[in-house]
Parts: structure tokens; sequence; C-alpha cells
């Protein structure tokens, strides 16, 4: 099961309820580590594509299984606000996912007090937002951050700072600490913080950049019918 396709992400659900554990949100994470039952806080940050995560949402709804999502405020590849992406966070939501936001911290010049303005934005636009939490976009040593500072980001963040839950992430389109399945975190029943990036689950492509390609290309295809859609008369003059 080392492959990155929906299939595989439903094989991988699967295996963790199979071993017994169970699918957590971040305000579980205390009362969780007391009673001492294995279980797997789900999270995505979605850094490139709202129509792959609502993939990953609905068939994670299949399998009865709830995950967080944390989008961009200022995405290069999507817009928040349009009415298009708005009603897929919306059917994310409806699927029993929390949302919340992803910060990216460069655009603020690594200022987390800055950055977390857009937190109360984000709510303002989407009542349903959880405002307790943020992840990060950035790359940062969270080791050398006073993440007690924060505590959205210490939400997040802390446990796997200190120790208590194993941290495994899909970053650039592999598995940065191994498989999760093959783990020791996963083999003696640690609870764990699984990240995932949706477009490494549902793009087709031999190799992330390629999925990318690919990615991009499928994205511009769906900009021209978004673009017919938006300026209809436009296109029936040209058309006449």
């Amino acid at each position: 099961m080392s492959g990155f396709s929906l299939k595989d992400y439903s094989n991988l659900l699967l295996a963790f309820k199979n071993a017994g554990y169970v699918f957590s949100r971040f305000e579980e994470i205390n009362s969780r580590l007391e009673d001492g039952r294995p279980f797997v806080v789900l999270r995505h940050d979605i850094d490139i594509s709202l129509r792959a995560a609502l993939e990953i949402a609905h068939l994670e709804y299949e399998h009865g299984v709830q995950a967080t999502y944390f989008v961009l405020f200022r995405s290069p590849f999507y817009n928040i606000l349009s009415r298009s992406d708005a009603e897929i966070i919306q059917r994310i939501q409806e699927y029993g996912h929390r949302i919340a936001t992803h910060l990216d911290l460069v655009a603020y010049g690594n200022d987390c007090a800055k950055a977390l303005m857009e937190v109360e934005i984000l709510s303002k636009f989407y009542s349903y937002v959880d405002t307790e939490i943020v992840s990060l976009h950035s790359s940062y040593d969270l080791e050398h951050m006073p993440i007690e500072s924060f505590p959205e980001i210490n939400r997040v963040y802390g446990s796997s700072v200190r120790g208590d839950v194993a941290y495994i992430s899909d970053s650039t389109g592999r598995w940065r600490y191994g498989h999760p399945l093959d783990s020791e975190a996963f083999h003696t029943h640690r609870p764990i913080q699984l990240l995932t990036h949706p477009i490494w689950w549902v793009q087709q492509g031999e190799t992330p950049a390629k999925k990318l390609d690919l990615w991009l290309y499928s994205d511009y295809q769906n900009k021209q019918r978004v673009l017919r859609e938006f300026l209809p008369k436009l296109f029936k003059l040209n058309e006449a």
C-alpha cells in the first residue's frame, strides 16, 4: 500500500480502523491521551486544489471518517471568496468535516500575530470556521518557535512537538517519515497526527511533478469553463 490514489487512501483509512484506531478532532487530543485508546487526528492542508479536497472529503464521508481541512486565505491557486470555491468549502463542511485556516507566514514576514488576523477575517465569511486552530503553510522550525504564545498553533502542533502524538506527513507527494502503516507508532498503537494533501491522492501521474503538470492542465480547462459562465455574452458574440 505504497501508492497515492483514491483506492490507496481508502485502504489507508480502513487499515487504521481495522487496527482499532479512532478518528479524533484536535480538541479531543488531551482526553484521548488520558483514556489510552489509539487515535489518529486526520488533517488536510489545502495548498493547491479545493476540487481535489472535495473528492477526499466525500470518500471520508463514505467511510464515516471526519477530518479537518485547512484552507489558505491567500492561495495563488484558488479563491475562497469566489462563488464556485465557496460552494466547495460548504460541501466539505456538510460532509461533517471541520474547516480551519492554513496560514502562510512568509506573507507576513513570519510574524504569527499578524498572520492570525486571517482567522477572524475568514470566520466572517464562513461562520462555521474553527477559530481555535490553525496550521502553517510556511516551513518553520516549530521546536524553536514559541508556539505556547499562540494557542491556535499550539493546539495543532503542541502534542507532536512534545512527543505525545506521532506526526506523519505526505508533504511533496512522499511520506516524509515513512509510510504510516510501517511506522513504529502504528505498530505500537501510539496516537498519530496524519497530514495529507489531497492533490497527491486525487490527481493522476507517475510522480509528484507529473501530477502537478497534469493538474495545471486540467485546471486550465476548468478555468475556460468558468470563463464561459462568467462572461456568457462575450462568447455568444464570438460564436455569432
